[in-house]
């Protein structure tokens, strides 16, 4: 479960300048501590001699082009992101931007000309013995090395990393993960909050100080707050909601003169708040994602179909495993808390709603969002996602009937939307 300790080194290691000052600071203080080697290092362990003149073109050298290599670095991933921005969507910037390739080039790199900028201060102030010198440019040769290693491989990762393809796979990778962890607990451990909530007496309601986004919800401290107090909470959000003064996050079944300012704060320092969304607990961002790159493909500026056709058939492998039922039921762990459930149909329509409604001009696109939808009813085999299909489908139908101008086009997406209707029909069993 996320707590507020782990989240932080989530967003630190997926940060663009984490690894890179920790590698600079690493390298300053390795450029430092050659100053004292003839001190540390046993007199019978011998080290070559090096001139002190080779030690310092190859740090000026070093420095010179490591600048140069970063720049360049910078500006091409500057290109990948606007990219990205222009043509798959905003949202996926974040995992562009924690791309471990890409970080760990820019530290070597970056590193590299911090240790070879502190050496030629140490040179300049004459601060390296004889060991120290040859340490120096041993050092230097492999720092080197690792950066000609890194500067290979990331050329063709970036040339990759270019393709709207790999963006789309990289996003299904983090959503999957998202939706295996909410299958294997997809209340947090709570009890189902009611659908439809009235507001009792003696219950007190708790929004937040700020707008944010919840990105996570720390269940195992809320439990014990509540338990310790004697409350029985209801939460009326879930992570990836956009929360604000105005909107009510938490219902508590007390009445409200025994909350008094403390209490109040602790049981909002259980939510996580961020500007940007996080896959951690909130399955619906890559869904999403995937949806606003298909739409955005089928836009008339950029009008790639094929893109589309690759979302969706992300979008078919993530469904068809959400709609399977959990292998057992829950059991509650936090008695004193329960969490609004989150649907399959929600899921659904959050994924597929845009592509309907933009690619209905695109006979093509249809076509493939009729085929995925119907194996995605045959790959869950549970009549317990039967309605939210069947009104997807339907969507998408309606759609395209009224946008295909071809008569021909038309019938086919109607042939195809009845058979799909009659197998999903067939092919659903009873929810058991």
């Amino acid at each position: 479960m996320i707590t507020k300790l782990n989240n932080a080194v989530i967003r630190l290691r997926s940060a663009l300048w984490f690894r890179p000052t920790v590698a600079s600071i690493g390298a300053a203080a390795l450029a430092l501590l050659l100053a004292g080697t003839d001190r540390l290092l046993p007199e019978f362990i011998a080290i070559p001699e090096v001139d002190g003149g080779s030690v310092k073109e190859l740090l000026t050298l070093l420095a010179s082009a490591m600048l140069t290599v970063t720049t360049v670095t910078l500006s091409a991933l500057l290109v990948v992101l606007n990219m990205a921005v222009s043509q798959a969507s905003p949202r996926a910037l974040p995992g562009l931007m924690a791309d471990e390739v890409t970080q760990n080039a820019l530290s070597t790199f970056i590193a590299t000309f911090v240790f070879a900028l502190f050496g030629m201060l140490g040179l300049a102030i004459e601060a390296y013995d004889k060991s120290g010198l040859s340490l120096l440019f041993g050092c230097g040769l492999v720092l080197t090395i690792m950066a000609l290693r890194y500067l290979v491989q990331w050329i063709h990762h970036i040339a990759s990393t270019l393709r709207l393809g790999n963006i789309a796979a990289r996003v299904h990778a983090d959503t999957q993960a998202s939706i295996d962890r909410f299958l294997s607990d997809p209340l947090m451990g709570a009890h189902p909050a009611a659908a439809k909530r009235e507001v009792e007496d003696g219950t007190a309601t708790l929004a937040t100080t700020r707008s944010a986004y919840l990105c996570g919800i720390d269940m195992e401290e809320m439990q014990e707050i509540a338990a310790r107090n004697g409350l029985t909470i209801e939460l009326l959000c879930r992570p990836g909601d956009f929360l604000h003064r105005d909107r009510p996050a938490i219902a508590i079944h007390i009445g409200e003169e025994r909350l008094d300012d403390a209490l109040r704060g602790k049981l909002l320092d259980c939510f996580l708040l961020g500007e940007e969304r996080s896959y951690h607990q909130d399955p619906l961002l890559g869904l999403q994602i995937l949806g606003e790159m298909a739409s955005r493909a089928l836009s008339p500026g950029i009008n790639d179909p094929k893109t589309a056709i690759i979302c969706l058939d992300r979008l078919e492998a993530l469904l068809s495993q959400a709609a399977r039922p959990p292998e057992q039921e829950e059991v509650p762990r936090h008695e004193r808390l329960s969490l609004p459930a989150l649907t399959f149909e929600t899921m659904l329509d959050r994924a597929m709603h845009s592509i309907a409604r933009d690619a209905a001009p695109n006979v093509e696109v249809v076509l493939r969002q009729i085929a995925a939808l119907e194996r995605i009813g045959m790959a869950a085999g549970s009549e317990r996602i039967q309605p939210a299909l069947l009104n997807m489908l339907g969507l998408t139908a309606d759609y395209a009937g009224n946008a295909i101008a071809v008569a021909q086009d038309r019938e086919a997406v109607e042939q195809a939307a009845m058979r799909a209707r009659r197998r999903l029909s067939g092919c659903l069993t009873p929810a058991g």
